[in-house]
């Protein structure tokens, strides 16, 4: 495998010490999930030892496994960039293993196979894999047969998916709701049956008839529906979800489903979309802006902020006006980026702020690290750089936050102001914001603007800088913003909010409401 996608992450449990970690929400944490795997390798290679005569199917399985590792070893950690490989780790992990169960349960080795034990996959690690990919083909609008095959936007990866993996993604999908997207997936496990064993085409045949019936394709799922009874007039199966079909659909109201494509189409005019449609949009580059939109916007040199960049000037892009957004570039060198990142050995699963506390929540599948800027000197050093670019005060802005974002990784679109009062009260809320860019992404991991029109890539080095509040200290809307799922690669940023209290002499608060003039 060569990839840098798809289904299935690694292990949130491996004995006491990994009981509550995570892993498939950082690319990052997945190189921990080798050492896993080489456990798992070792007990295996005692099993084998004890039960030499028993165990020649899971020698043939062992030797597939070691085969996938020493290519793993041969790739180095870019092995861990790639989505594919770490689904088909975990798929190894998880379903394989479960079929290798019932050979494994001898009581000769009853000790040593507890101990694989210990190593198998969690189920919410899948679960969460299984939803970053689909996240990629909802958001990118990619079609299931290309994934499948290893085309990802026009890229060609050596990889290829078996029919199995197609249905677990289609289950997935219709568990969340994306019925559209698990056809898809459901017809190109179809295809792909004749070479899979471990699937039953019959089983993917009725998953497609409840599929229908799901997209109100009440005709089409009793077509289908007729079809499996004739061709399998004794099973029982068959004629219980039959039966079922026949009960729910009753009264159902008819649509007529286009099968020809994967996605619903955008609406006409694309801007009266719902929100979070808006954001997708713009992470696919269905919304952007026009030419006629971008001749005002100018790139140059920064000296303006901080006499220090007269000798110093910084290279910034002027990417929106009002609200104003732009990209500084260079400012921070590989080393200084190779500093900040030995500092952050200690990330979690990301939470997002509401008006009940931290939570975790899907919307963002991130793991993040707050560190105070006592630290280490290279944090204050970053924020003299923010107060150079941005010519805020620093004094009372929040600790530097990092960000490694795992499979289909995202950040649903958001605004980085607080709505409740009690987050602000002592210093403030959220005057502007810096995103640096730790790392470059090979595909996909943008920030996608939607009310600007605007999808800033990642750029190692880079600082993306832009105001959350309207002078007059409303919130400015416009700033909504979120991170693009990554396709390919390791996304690593750093948060710099910046707090209103002792800006007065930077930007002065107008005493007019001046939201309503834009």
């Amino acid at each position: 495998m060569h990839w840098s996608f798809i289904i299935i992450t690694i292990l949130s449990s491996f004995g006491i010490l990994w009981s509550s970690a995570e892993f498939y929400s950082s690319v990052d944490k997945m190189s921990i999930v080798m050492d896993f795997e080489v456990k798992m390798l070792e007990n295996m290679q005692k099993f084998i030892g004890k039960n030499q005569n028993k165990l020649n199917y899971i020698k043939e399985r062992l030797s597939e496994y070691e085969r996938e590792r020493e290519e793993a070893m041969g790739q180095g950690p870019v092995y861990f960039e790639n989505p594919v490989n770490k689904y088909l780790l975990n798929k190894r992990l998880t379903v394989d293993w479960e079929r290798l169960e019932n050979v494994l349960q001898y009581k000769e080795g009853e000790k040593t196979l507890k101990r694989i034990e210990n190593t198998i996959v969690n189920t919410t690690e899948l679960d969460g894999a299984l939803e970053g990919v689909l996240r990629l083909h909802d958001v990118y609008r990619l079609n299931a047969s290309d994934i499948a095959s290893g085309l990802l936007q026009g890229v060609q990866y050596d990889v290829q998916f078996q029919a199995r993996h197609c249905f677990d993604l289609g289950m997935k999908a219709l568990d969340i709701e994306f019925p559209k997207l698990a056809y898809a997936w459901f017809m190109e496990a179809l295809r792909r049956s004749s070479n899979d064993e471990n699937i039953n085409k019959l089983d993917i045949e009725l998953a497609i008839a409840s599929t229908k019936l799901k997209l109100g394709d009440v005709k089409g799922a009793n077509a289908t529906f007729t079809e499996l009874v004739s061709l399998h007039p004794h099973n029982e199966k068959v004629a219980k979800i039959f039966e079922e079909f026949a009960k729910t659909s009753i009264g159902q109201p008819e649509y007529t489903v286009d099968y020809s494509t994967e996605h619903f189409p955008p609406p006409e005019d694309i801007q009266t979309a719902p929100r979070h449609d808006l954001f997708k949009f713009t992470c696919s580059g269905l919304l952007k802006k026009q030419p006629r939109e971008e001749r005002e916007l100018r790139c140059g040199y920064l000296v303006e902020t901080h006499p220090f960049l007269w000798i110093a000037p910084i290279k910034v892009e002027e990417l929106n006006h009002n609200p104003l957004l732009v990209v500084f570039y260079d400012v921070l060198s590989d080393k200084e980026i190779e500093t900040i990142r030995q500092l952050t050995k200690e990330i979690e699963r990301a939470t997002v702020m509401s008006n009940k506390g931290n939570i975790v929540s899907s919307v963002r599948t991130s793991q993040f690290q707050f560190i105070p800027v006592t630290r280490h000197p290279i944090l204050a050093t970053v924020d003299r750089r923010v107060e150079d670019m941005t010519n805020l005060n620093m004094k009372c802005s929040e600790e530097h936050q990092f960000a490694n974002y795992g499979i289909g990784g995202q950040y649903s679109e958001h605004h980085d102001y607080f709505d409740f009062p009690e987050s602000y009260l002592t210093t403030g809320n959220r005057i502007a914001t810096v995103l640096f860019y730790l790392s470059d992404v090979e595909q996909g991991g943008g920030t996608a603007y939607p009310q600007m029109k605007q999808l800033v890539m990642p750029k190692k080095g880079a600082a993306a800088f832009w105001y959350n509040l309207h002078a007059s200290g409303k919130f400015d809307v416009r700033t909504l913003h979120g991170a693009c799922p990554i396709i390919v690669g390791s996304k690593w940023v750093q948060n710099r909010w910046i707090r209103e209290i002792d800006q007065m002499d930077r930007r002065p608060c107008y005493k007019f409401d001046d939201s309503l003039y834009h």
